[in-house]
């Protein structure tokens, strides 16, 4: 202020008689709980918005002994699909007044029990691990602070939290298909998991179709590396089914230096459909993955878990995007 007063904070009391409302009407909106009409929780936050309220974080744990801060410890942020389940998990989570502190670790154990332990010296009251195993130990220290947790995952590495799917599997399942009904009998899979690996041997084995597992993990430059050993067989495969876009990007890349063509000795489906899937050159056949959708489940599993209610699983929608970088194969 020009006359050297402070500005008096605007307090809860404050919103609530811009809003017309009662301080307990303005809290429950403003917090994303109890039963307050979408009108009311409309008007209650423009006025909040309006007035600039800030909420005072520090005093609401103090009052209510919860911090509603919810930490997610993530192997990397790399991946697009794993970023955009993210934000989304993150917006949601905002809606319902919650915090959130994420830490990436590289997917190291160690790390992830480094990261894990300083998130709870945080106070965070749950954790999301999206696509980071929780191993027996770090499921003992959680469950040591009575923290509920959610995995980013096909299924949850140790009993204790819910599991969401990021729908790599069903995704998996699709591709192979696909390339099977154009006429392709050799395989190999770009794996980061077993998972996805394992769904494609089942889909094949139908057909008594063999399939080549290059387990590069989440290295790309591993994963290139790979491509390229396979490309120097003398039969090689002629459809591979990559774990991410970003693995399909780094196999398309080894096949242009090889001047091997896509799609016409080789067939390559990422998975995900990130925003470059379309733009690179030959285009990137896919998987889509609603990562909306699987990020606003994280949440509501969160949220689930931080009111002790169970979450029920349930499929995660995914869908074949056929480009150019994939097509029949060679007779």
């Amino acid at each position: 202020m020009l006359d050297g007063t402070t500005p008096q904070a605007i307090t809860l009391r404050d919103v609530a008689r811009a809003a017309g409302v009662s301080t307990a009407s303005a809290s429950r909106a403003l917090a994303g709980e109890g039963a307050v009409t979408t009108e009311l929780r409309s008007r209650i936050l423009a006025a909040a918005t309006r007035l600039g309220y800030v909420p005072n974080v520090a005093a609401r744990t103090l009052a209510t002994g919860q911090s509603r801060l919810v930490g997610i410890v993530v192997r990397t942020l790399a991946e697009p699909l794993v970023a955009n389940i993210l934000t989304a998990c993150e917006r949601r989570l905002a809606a319902s007044a919650c915090g959130v502190l994420l830490t990436t670790t590289g997917g190291s154990q160690e790390e992830n029990l480094r990261a894990t332990h300083a998130l709870l010296g945080r106070g965070a009251e749950a954790l999301v691990f999206a696509e980071v195993g929780v191993s027996a130990e770090l499921a003992r220290a959680i469950t040591a602070r009575r923290v509920r947790w959610v995995s980013l995952a096909e299924h949850a590495s140790v009993a204790g939290g819910p599991s969401v799917s990021v729908g790599r599997r069903q995704g998996a399942v699709l591709a192979a298909r696909y390339l099977q009904s154009l006429g392709h009998r050799r395989f190999a899979v770009i794996a980061q998991s077993d998972d996805a690996a394992d769904a494609v041997r089942q889909v094949l084995a139908a057909a008594s179709l063999p399939v080549e597992v290059l387990d590069a993990g989440h290295d790309l430059d591993a994963a290139q590396a790979a491509i390229g050993g396979m490309l120097e067989q003398d039969e090689p495969p002629t459809a591979v089914i990559c774990a991410s876009d970003v693995h399909a990007l780094a196999a398309l890349r080894e096949c242009a230096i090889r001047n091997v063509a896509v799609p016409q000795r080789l067939s390559l489906m990422g998975f995900g459909d990130a925003e470059f899937a379309r733009r690179s050159y030959p285009a990137l056949s896919t998987v889509r993955v609603a990562a909306a959708e699987v990020g606003v489940r994280v949440a509501q599993a969160v949220l689930a878990s931080l009111k002790g209610d169970a979450f029920p699983a349930s499929e995660v929608p995914v869908k074949l995007i056929a480009r150019e970088s994939t097509g029949p194969a060679l007779a």
